[in-house]
């Protein structure tokens, strides 16, 4: 199991012009490495290449550094639109890095304060929750252990679930993975990847600090959408939708799975049919957010309110940001396909849509409309195509290292490839450190 022995519940940002950022196109280029994205795989590996004394371009599509982390910055606080926890800090070194390295504060998140509201509107018992808890550690551990990855998690269901069971899935398998039952490998209900140990922690200013200390001094340009990569035996050819080309020894492509997916870069020559395979049969969740601001709290004070609603699966988890940020918030969360449905429509649907289960949660109190609204659409992003990867049917962790794996003068790296800790922040950062190590050998 990888998010721990058992887990309960789980647009720009401004640009920081730390290291040079440049805009302007300039064909025929050279550099000893190439990374492909400035997220934390990107960056980590940018790092270690110019310690080692390489020559490194960051070529990133987007007017942003940080890739699927988004710190969006207010006044004495930041709210994070993309990656928004540290996962398992006892065995996180990200944990190590913030903390004692850059001196950051973190806000551990309490799992275990929570009130579940039914679609009679009632609140759940403590021994309602527990039997809930408790059916889904069963299943978990049946599915781990007799579960195949060729087959569909819903192949192991019981003919007959409850409404708290069904429910649970929602809340505690689907929103995890980002992606429906039926397309969750057998054997990994959870995700694949090490056990994560530890409490989960937020960051009051934002893992945005995380991005802008591993981007300094490093050459990166924004705007920059690689289309084409030629891997020849000895050299790598970089070119982008502006017409900028740049000719390298090594190159690091960190795209998330999603874009790799969609086929929008071109190699030459193809891709192995291993690498293909991977991709292909990998899965890429979605996970959708939406932030409400209020002037005054409404909600119960706990850390997630769980909206076991008749409509299933819309937000039905909510965690109370008032402690990480200083004024009364909650942050939203939708997944898998009610999170692809609702991200086509326009924002003001949206806001009505997560303002709607909150009321329904809450019919004898007076619910204001919100002084302030963030909203997520990944699914949507061009530059991501999707939250974060997980175990879907007929992938396999090997398929991971598979794409890991060197070819000719290039790696890939990122969350994808992690078979450690996939769909985590940790798993891009230390896949970026293991790329670099293998291009410099």
């Amino acid at each position: 199991m990888r998010r721990r022995t058992f887990v309960r519940h789980g647009m720009a940002a401004s640009l920081a012009m730390l290291g040079r950022r440049s805009m302007a196109s300039q064909p025929s280029q050279t550099a000893d490495a190439v990374i492909i994205g400035a997220g934390l795989a990107g960056l980590a590996c940018a790092q270690q290449l110019i310690a080692a004394g390489r020559k490194v371009v960051v070529l990133e599509a987007r007017q942003r550094i940080g890739g699927r982390i988004w710190s969006e910055q207010r006044q004495g606080y930041a709210i994070d639109l993309g990656a928004s926890w540290l996962h398992g800090i006892a065995n996180n070194p990200l944990h190590q890095l913030l903390t004692q390295e850059l001196g950051v504060p973190i806000v551990p998140t309490n799992d275990q304060s929570q009130v579940t509201i039914g679609p009679d509107g009632d609140q759940w018992s403590s021994l309602r929750s527990e039997q809930a808890d408790a059916w889904l550690r069963a299943f978990v551990n049946k599915a781990e252990e007799t579960g195949r990855a060729t087959e569909s998690l819903v192949n192991l269901l019981p003919p007959r679930l409850t409404s708290d069971q069904r429910f649970t899935l929602i809340a505690d398998v689907e929103h995890e993975l980002g992606a429906e039952l039926n397309t969750i490998a057998a054997n990994a209900p959870l995700g694949d990847g090490q056990e994560l140990m530890g409490s989960d922690a937020m960051v009051p200013g934002g893992l945005g600090k995380l991005v802008r200390h591993l981007s300094q001094g490093l050459d990166i340009r924004l705007g920059h959408v690689v289309t084409h990569i030629e891997n020849q035996p000895n050299t790598i050819t970089v070119r982008t939708a502006s017409g900028t080309e740049i000719n390298a020894q090594r190159l690091c492509c960190t795209v998330p799975l999603g874009v790799l997916k969609q086929g929008g870069i071109r190699f030459e020559p193809q891709l192995p049919a291993a690498k293909m395979q991977a991709i292909n049969r990998l899965g890429m969740g979605v996970l959708n957010k939406i932030v409400l601001l209020f002037s005054e709290r409404f909600w119960d004070n706990t850390t997630w309110i769980r909206n076991d609603g008749p409509d299933a699966g819309l937000w039905p988890e909510w965690v109370d940001l008032t402690s990480l940020i200083g004024r009364p918030g909650l942050m939203g969360f939708i997944a898998a396909n009610q999170a692809r449905k609702l991200e086509l429509q326009p924002d003001r649907d949206i806001i009505t849509s997560a303002l709607g289960q909150l009321r329904r949660c809450y019919p004898k109190r007076v619910i204001p409309d919100p002084s302030e609204v963030l909203l997520t659409r990944w699914g949507k992003d061009p530059f991501s195509l999707g939250s974060y990867s997980y175990p879907a049917v007929g992938s396999t962790p090997a398929m991971r290292d598979e794409l890991a794996r060197r070819w000719g003068c290039m790696v890939f790296a990122g969350e994808a490839v992690s078979t450690s800790f996939p769909a985590t922040i940790q798993g891009a950062y230390l896949s970026g450190i293991k790329a670099a190590k293998e291009l410099l050998t």
